[in-house]
């Protein structure tokens, strides 16, 4: 798992026709390096950092499935692929595991210390990035739970907004430093994480494959683009998350200490209003979420009260990357907040 192995000619045995028996074959995390029209510029493209987002590995599959000469004459420029997390996708139940079980989150580890198994590949992944000297990175991932495709970023300048633009609507810019490969790989290069959807939907699935096709097959990835939507971008969201010790469900037949609305996910982009119930909290008590700006700096009651033990907004707010998964919600974020605008 410390390593990548470059899989120097994917094409030379046959590629199975389902993701999945392809992912038993590989013989761990990958790099696979294309060539391009202009051999002098290079663009990377990883995926799979976490073992229960698939999309970006079905896109990548299917994609080499249409064999060597058809691929390259599409890519503008040479193109490294990068499947990081294969053991945690190939670990039953498939496609489940975020991380192995017992290890770190593989995205919260592109900073040091690299002395553990995820540590080592993430150092890996680094050090590949660095050697082939992209003119772009794009992280692909799949939401926690159902929403639309969005971007984020570390810096909001011209390059990142052209760039994402070319894939989604929406781009999040977050000055919160967690050890994803965003964060480290920001002072060498561009670098725009793509979130393309829930790791169910078929539209992520399809969401996946546009942005490597595009990306990809582009001739010039930052000059102007002709306008395909508005796209709208928000600043430092506020990460919501449960105190050490707190415990999490979405039922009230599941007693815990905070339990979500059933539907939370559905409420990924939109508005939530005012009144509007988020969670019921044991006794009321706030102090079982922890909720922190990008500074570090308490923002509970700037952004939340507690009406009858239930947490609402104080004002309108906007969340992203709210999930129906307990043991996601438990061990990352319940949901990320921002004024709504």
């Amino acid at each position: 798992m410390d390593n990548l192995v470059h899989l120097h000619d994917p094409f030379a045995d046959h590629i199975p026709e389902q993701v999945e028996h392809w992912l038993a074959r590989l013989p761990g995390a990958i790099q696979i390096r294309l060539n391009g029209a202009d051999a002098g510029r290079t663009r990377a493209l990883v995926t799979l950092l976490h073992g229960n987002e698939p999309s970006g590995l079905r896109a990548v599959h299917a994609w080499l499935r249409q064999g060597r000469e058809q691929i390259e004459t599409q890519l503008a420029t040479n193109l490294v692929l990068i499947l990081a997390n294969v053991e945690a996708a190939r670990t039953p139940p498939l496609f489940h595991h975020r991380q192995l079980p017992g290890l770190r989150d593989l995205n919260r580890c592109f900073r040091a210390p690299w002395t553990d198994a995820p540590g080592r590949l993430a150092q890996s992944v680094l050090a590949t990035l660095v050697e082939c000297g992209p003119e772009a990175v794009v992280d692909l991932h799949n939401t926690s739970g159902r929403s639309p495709a969005f971007a984020v970023a570390a810096i909001d300048d011209a390059r990142h907004r052209t760039l994402a633009g070319m894939f989604c609507n929406h781009l999040i810019v977050t000055e919160l430093r967690m050890g994803a490969l965003m964060d480290s790989a920001e002072t060498l290069f561009p670098t725009l994480t793509v979130e393309c959807g829930g790791a169910h939907d078929p539209a992520a699935h399809q969401c996946a494959a546009e942005v490597l096709r595009r990306f990809g097959s582009r001739p010039s990835l930052f000059s102007p683009q002709p306008a395909t939507g508005t796209l709208h971008v928000f600043h430092n969201p506020v990460r919501v998350e449960l105190a050490p010790g707190a415990s999490v469900s979405f039922s009230t037949e599941q007693p815990a200490d905070v339990i979500l609305d059933a539907n939370v996910q559905a409420r990924n982009f939109g508005v939530t209003m005012p009144e509007e119930r988020l969670a019921r909290l044991r006794d009321g008590q706030a102090g079982l979420l922890s909720v922190r700006d990008h500074r570090g700096r308490p923002v509970f009651g700037e952004l939340f009260r507690i009406s009858d033990g239930y947490l609402t907004p104080r004002l309108p707010l906007r969340l992203f990357m709210a999930t129906d998964r307990a043991d996601i919600a438990r061990s990352d974020c319940l949901f990320y907040i921002a004024r709504a605008h």
